[in-house]
């Protein structure tokens, strides 16, 4: 899901708002705080976003103020928030009522909360300032962020040049890494859960089926919740135990769309693309040779068997680093004070003339 403001510029806000983001693997649709979503004939009942707000804003009326909702998705919706005294501008993303009354569903978005708040000092996720719970209504804080996602910059500018997705590859897999490190696995990687910010930074959201794992679940009869079908993996699609190898699956199939322009898995129905994801039933985008160091990279993310596909992140992120497309991966303290003696005596030198 994705939780940022689409307000780049030079678009007006009516035009901003129109074009709003993904909230569980979910279109949303732009609605109003001051009016309620009335009930679908065709589907369940959508939440009463007036009541939401207004509720909302009794939970953060001393510091901020509620503007609208921008997004309703099947689990959650999200809110733009102004900070009454610097005015800066936030998001508040609100679970359903009627999923925070189902065991289950408050599990999830507290799981959701906790695992990107682990993230979140990470430049390419999204941080989590606050999570909190007025009379059942369960909400987080995040920074209102501009910027597109990738679906939205694939249909308007067609496929990114080859340097640019390596670039794309090699940022979530830096965060992958952090998230590997941590014991974090996504499950629902897509390009429409990941923003292009407005400093070039490709930033990974909702992690709200994201799940804790270990090296031991790789060997527990525990499934995996399934992602969205065109990039989930086979062993979510088949309910499959899964680990990062899973996520790997899910980047390497963007990896091939941000290089086409188009999904890599295509089909006329559901069980189709089931199909291809299980026989592998796929072929290289035509500006890949089959001796390109990127089909063989994509051969081992998408390989079916997950015991063929990398290992780790970080093994990707390795192979990525010698194509000469590296990012930092992790700061220690003697990483810091190295560079803080680099620092100091220019400093020192400055305050003796």
């Amino acid at each position: 899901m994705s939780l940022l403001g689409l307000d780049k510029l030079p678009m007006s806000p009516a035009e901003t708002f129109a074009q709003t983001d993904r909230l569980a693997g979910q279109t949303t649709q732009p609605v109003a705080v001051n009016a309620s979503t009335p009930t679908s004939p065709a589907g369940p009942a959508q939440p009463d976003t007036q009541a939401m707000g207004e509720r909302l804003q009794l939970l953060l009326g001393s510091r901020f103020e509620v503007l609208r909702a921008v997004a309703v998705g099947g689990m959650a919706t999200i809110f733009q928030l102004r900070h009454r005294l610097h005015h800066g501008r936030f998001v508040a993303k609100v679970l359903h009522p009627d999923l925070a009354a189902r065991p289950g569903g408050l599990r999830s978005f507290r799981s959701e909360a906790i695992h990107a708040a682990r993230l979140g000092a990470h430049p390419n996720a999204v941080p989590i300032f606050d999570f909190g719970e007025l009379d059942g209504l369960f909400f987080m804080l995040m920074p209102f962020l501009e910027g597109e996602d990738l679906d939205q910059v694939l249909h308007r500018s067609g496929p990114l040049p080859r340097a640019e997705a390596l670039h794309l590859v090699a940022q979530i897999s830096s965060l992958l890494s952090h998230a590997e490190a941590a014991g974090i696995v996504h499950c629902d990687i897509t390009p429409g859960n990941i923003r292009l910010d407005t400093f070039g930074r490709y930033r990974l959201l909702d992690f709200g089926i994201s799940r804790s794992v270990s090296v031991r679940d790789r060997l527990r009869d525990e499934p995996l919740a399934g992602g969205t079908p065109l990039y989930a993996s086979p062993e979510q699609l088949q309910g499959r135990p899964a680990d990062v190898r899973s996520d790997l699956y899910s980047l390497g199939t963007v990896f091939a769309e941000a290089l086409t322009g188009t999904p890599l898995f295509h089909g006329a129905s559901m069980a189709d693309i089931k199909r291809r994801h299980l026989e592998g039933d796929w072929k290289l985008p035509p500006m890949l040779k089959e001796d390109d160091p990127l089909a063989r990279l994509l051969r081992s993310l998408l390989a079916v068997d997950p015991a063929h596909r990398l290992n780790s992140a970080f093994e990707l992120s390795g192979i990525l680093d010698a194509m000469g497309y590296a990012r930092p991966e992790f700061r220690t303290a003697q990483h810091m004070a190295a560079i803080s003696s680099v620092t100091a005596e220019p400093a020192r030198r400055r305050l003796s003339i």
